[in-house]
């Protein structure tokens, strides 16, 4: 074996080296200069332990940013859930909210009359209720999932 490679040279090749980017011939010419040379040893061993260093730092660093968008997806899953919920319980709401709007507005306040006429038209009230609150619920659904379909595409 030729012993003609400079130091300088096997420091330059060192890091394509440790990655195993060189060809054959050059692999042999370069493992037989560190067999021989202390000093091009020694900066290939450090700068081996740098290269392992960093990619576990890298590994740490995506674990962590795999962690955080967990976190961010399970956070936005829960205010879908939250919100969908709270939708259809205001839109459940509304029939009777404008049910008794119209009903105290009037001088006359609450009377037999207006007593008798809630209690036929509360199974109406009822499907009015889920209804509205399936509507509100839906649309606050499709508001969502239409802002985060837009927000993956950025």
């Amino acid at each position: 074996m030729k012993d003609n490679i400079s130091c300088a040279l096997i420091r330059d090749l060192a890091p394509l080296y440790a990655e195993n980017l060189v060809s054959e011939e050059s692999r042999e010419e370069i493992k037989g200069h560190l067999e021989s040379c202390e000093s091009c040893r020694d900066y290939y061993y450090r700068l081996t332990e740098k290269m392992e260093g960093d990619q576990m730092e890298c590994s740490k660093q995506e674990t962590k940013e795999i962690d955080y968008m967990k976190r961010i997806h399970a956070y936005q899953k829960t205010n879908a859930i939250l919100g969908g919920i709270v939708s259809f319980l205001f839109g459940a709401f509304l029939p009777v909210g404008l049910l008794g709007l119209s009903v105290f507005v009037m001088q006359g306040g609450f009377n037999e009359y207006h007593f008798a006429r809630l209690q036929l038209m509360w199974p109406l009230v009822l499907v009015r209720m889920l209804v509205s609150g399936i509507v509100v619920c839906l649309i606050y659904c499709g508001v969502n999932w239409r802002m985060r379909k837009k927000w993956r595409g950025k």
